[in-house]
């Protein structure tokens, strides 16, 4: 295991409801605690795609959660 920790704080939130009350959309912010730095997105992979590139995670085919657990199982075997 890596002797280093980042750290994100992901806020979502939903911006608008339809007639019938369905949540029109969602959006959030993502920080990266260390840097300070802070992104938006418009969906949930957009919030993954960006931590996944600070904890220089690449990953250019499949669900973004499995490349996630394949390096959290690397970081903690």
């Amino acid at each position: 295991m890596h002797g280093d920790t980042q750290s994100f704080i992901v806020r979502i939130w939903h911006e608008g409801v339809d007639t019938a009350g369905n949540i029109v959309a969602w959006r959030g912010s993502v920080d990266d605690v260390g840097s300070g730095r802070r992104v938006y997105f418009q969906d949930l992979d957009g919030a993954f795609r960006f931590i996944q590139e600070q904890i220089g995670l690449r990953t250019k085919r499949g669900p973004w959660w499995r490349a996630v657990l394949a390096w959290m199982r690397h970081e903690t075997a």
